[in-house]
Parts: structure tokens; C-alpha cells; sequence
């Protein structure tokens, strides 16, 4: 008998912590469809994302300077312009990656028609997406235009939260350049 209520109570912990991830998973799903900048300020650790998305930034900006003659051949100033253009991009960022900025995005997107609305199957189908990395984190990979954007989720107590968008450096040069 005590086996048989140590399972279950195994199984149990188990079930409530993957389903409090789809759950979580489930929610930045919903706050993305239905433009709800509540949900996504309660799931999406807006700061840390800010952080990483500039951080990207700036090495891709670093390892530009570092290849491109032109900014050798100008020396100071050169730092200066890419120190210039690196303070743009954190300003925009700080302007543009906040829950009001998602919206705005979502509002813009010509892709929006594509997000298939939340319902009982997409938070169920959240399981097939999930690829756990550790015991507090997990991460899914979003497809756009032929290009994996790894999510990365952290947990915080039974609520899991987007906490880093990992970003490839195609991505990053195309967004630098134009």
C-alpha cells in the first residue's frame, strides 16, 4: 500500500509540474492571440528579455566593428559611431520590447492570421513543443520565416516565465542593417 500511494503521489508531482508548464506555455500563447498585455506581463520577464536582446546586440555590433576595415581605418570616431548606434539599439529595444511594443508588433504583423487561436488542443499540443533543459527550465522552438527562435521559460515557483529569446546572428546582422 505504501508503494502504491508513493507512486501516486509521484505521478501526481510529476502531472502538476509539467502541466503548470503548458500552462504557462498556454498563457504567453493566449497574450499573444488575444493582444492581452496583462497575461503577458504576468508570464514574460520583460527585464531579463530586454537584457538578452540587447546583450545579442552588442556582441553582434562588437564582432562587426572588430571584421569591418572601414570602422579600423577610422579609430576613434569609429568606436564612437558604433558606440553611438549601440545606444539606438538598447533605446529601441527599451522602447520597443515591452508588453505595449509586443502589441503594437502583433497589431503590424501581416502573420497574425496565422496564430491558431488558444484552445483545449493548443494547450495540450504545448507538451510536443516543450524540450525541458533542466529541472527549472525549458525552452520551444518558434519557427518564423524558416528560422528556429529558441524561448527559453525559467521557473519561478508553479508559474513558469519567458525569461531569454535567443536570437541567430543572421538574424541580428539583418536587423543591424536595416
Amino acid at each position: 500500500m505504501k508503494k502504491l500511494s508513493f507512486l501516486l503521489l509521484l505521478i501526481s508531482l510529476v502531472s502538476i509540474y509539467i502541466f503548470s508548464a503548458m500552462h504557462s506555455l498556454y498563457q504567453v500563447h493566449k497574450s499573444i492571440y488575444y493582444d492581452n498585455k496583462q497575461l503577458s506581463k504576468d508570464y514574460v520577464e520583460w527585464e531579463e528579455v530586454r537584457t538578452n536582446i540587447k546583450n545579442y546586440i552588442n556582441v553582434s555590433l562588437a564582432d562587426k566593428i572588430a571584421e569591418d576595415e572601414d570602422f579600423k581605418k577610422a579609430g576613434e570616431l569609429g568606436f564612437l559611431v558604433a558606440g553611438l548606434a549601440g545606444k539606438f539599439a538598447e533605446h529601441a529595444v527599451d522602447t520597443y520590447i515591452n508588453p505595449e511594443g509586443l502589441s503594437f508588433l502583433i497589431k503590424n504583423s501581416s502573420r497574425r492570421s496565422k496564430i491558431p487561436e488558444p484552445s483545449l488542443g493548443t494547450l495540450f499540443a504545448g507538451i510536443s513543443l516543450m524540450k525541458f533543459d533542466s529541472f527549472g527550465s525549458f525552452h520551444v522552438d518558434f519557427e518564423s520565416n524558416d528560422e528556429k527562435i529558441p524561448i527559453h521559460f525559467r521557473r519561478i515557483g508553479f508559474r513558469w516565465k519567458v525569461e531569454k529569446i535567443e536570437f541567430s546572428d543572421e538574424l541580428i546582422n539583418k536587423l543591424i542593417h536595416n
